[in-house]
């Protein structure tokens, strides 16, 4: 078995290796980024922050509106003169020009002035006096058509729409760093699980191993028992012992089976492929940074913190736009609009323009301004307060990943010295055998160490290898994936 390739391997994990899918982990880092839904999440949320930014920019901009209407009259409104009840009959109102006194003029007033005058409104009144004494006279139109356009400028609003668009482009930023901080948790997990199988695969190889050496041992001892050469009572121990040692390989089989569907239910992979995980041929080294190098590096490039700088910005403009409300607001708004009939009742379209400045200032809102002010100023100490324990904590993940994988690689050395001496043991027992010196049990039994100890090395290297990615998460590097 070469460090380079883990196969699905033992009876219940591997396929023939022909038909199996290779992939290295950082192919699956790659999918992961890809398939991810918390990134989808995301990327969905940073879209959203993108709009209301652009949202709030463009309240800065004029406003246009328009509007239109018609009605239809089912029946005109109308105003009827009775000129009989006015002038006695329709001869009177007709001759009652003709009866004007000059003396009872205005002055500067002449007798035909007064004379065309009344005749004018006469004949406005009833235009046609021959008829009935009854004048109607409609009050407009079955058709009326309107149509008016608008534009309305904010001049002045207490800077609360520059601190709004302010505040909505820090929230935009910061929705860009959530999408960093899921695409390094996406990363993460996904090498998290890569490993987790391998190790998961590992465990259940070693417990079948396990399970194999004591069944062998178990028919062994019940051999010589047959012949008297061991007692019933070791018998009896070694088969309970084989009991216990199949129930691990079924928990260990069971374990690995688990780690698998989640690896493939994460990333999106078909059910039934079979996987042939591959392992680099290369270990991560040690760092060679302090760990105040690393600290500060992990405060200045985790996503987590820049998205709660982000947002923490975002709160304090907000809590400034909160005071606006305590200011004149000023808006300028032009209007055109037509209409039809026009105001002498014509069938005809009026234009009319005009052109309004306003302001307006309120003077007493019962404290809710004020209020408004401290709860904003109060979500962002709550923030605030939630963004410095996120830094402390920062210490303590930094501080673990490092002692971390500073563990993993001197378990390495234990490992590869356990292999050296199993594999010489392996080598002395093996010889003894030849020479009759030993049984059959204790070659098996040096078999199974030999194999325990490789596979120990194994998960010796997979740590480190989970390590170091604990490690580059906690200081924020980006996601090594292949090109």
């Amino acid at each position: 078995m070469t460090r380079a390739t883990v196969l699905l391997g033992a009876v219940l994990f591997c396929s023939p290796a022909a038909s199996a899918r290779g992939l290295d982990v950082d192919q699956a880092i790659s999918i992961a980024l890809e398939n991810d839904l918390g990134i989808v999440a995301a990327q969905a949320a940073e879209r959203q922050a993108q709009a209301e930014a652009q949202q709030a920019l463009l309240s800065l901009f004029p406003a246009l509106s328009a509007s239109g209407g018609y009605t239809r009259l089912g029946e005109v409104p109308y105003v009827e003169f009775d000129l009989s009840s006015m002038y006695g009959d329709t001869d009177t109102a007709s001759d009652a020009c003709d009866d004007i006194s000059e003396d009872d003029l205005p002055a500067g007033w002449t007798l035909e002035m007064a004379v065309a005058m009344c005749e004018m409104i006469s004949d406005w009144m009833s235009p046609d006096t021959s008829g009935a004494a009854v004048t109607r006279i409609e009050m407009g139109l079955a058709d009326n058509y309107f149509a008016g356009v608008s534009v309305e400028q904010v001049l002045f609003a207490g800077g609360a729409l520059h601190q709004a668009r302010r505040a909505a482009r820090d929230f935009h930023r910061a929705s860009q760093d959530g999408v960093r901080g899921a695409r390094h948790q996406a990363a993460y997990s996904a090498e998290q699980l890569f490993y987790g199988v391998v190790m998961a695969r590992q465990a259940a190889q070693v417990t079948l191993q396990a399970q194999g050496t004591v069944d062998a041992y178990v028919a062994d001892l019940a051999n010589l028992v047959e012949v008297g050469m061991v007692g019933r009572a070791e018998l009896l121990a070694a088969q309970a012992q084989a009991s216990q040692a199949r129930l691990d390989a079924m928990k260990a089989a069971h374990g690995a089976r688990l780690a698998e569907t989640t690896f493939r239910t994460t990333l999106g992979l078909p059910a039934g492929e079979p996987l042939e995980l591959l392992l680099p041929d290369d270990l991560p080294i040690a760092v060679t940074s302090d760990r105040d190098q690393l600290l500060e590096q992990a405060r200045a490039r985790r996503p987590e913190l820049a998205q709660l700088d982000a947002t923490l910005d975002g709160m304090d403009h907000l809590a400034s736009a909160s005071w606006a409300s305590w200011l004149p607001a000023i808006v300028v708004q032009g209007n055109m609009s037509w209409r039809n009939p026009n105001y002498a009742l014509e069938p005809l379209w009026y234009r009319s323009t005009d052109l309004t400045v306003a302001a307006s200032w309120q003077l007493w809102d019962r404290g809710v301004g004020l209020m408004g002010h401290k709860a904003a100023r109060a979500s962002w100490a709550q923030l605030r307060a939630q963004r410095e324990l996120m830094s402390r904590m920062l210490e303590v993940e930094v501080q673990a990943a490092a002692t971390t994988l500073d563990e993993a690689l001197a378990q390495l050395e234990v490992a590869r010295t356990g292999l050296d001496q199993a594999s010489e043991a392996l080598e002395l027992e093996q010889q003894r055998f030849e020479q009759g010196m030993v049984n059959n049990t204790e070659l098996l039994a040096a078999q199974a160490g030999a194999a325990g100890a490789s596979l120990a090395l194994l998960q010796a290297e997979t740590s480190i290898h989970l390590a170091h990615a604990a490690l580059r998460k906690a200081a924020g590097s980006e996601p090594e994936v292949s090109p």
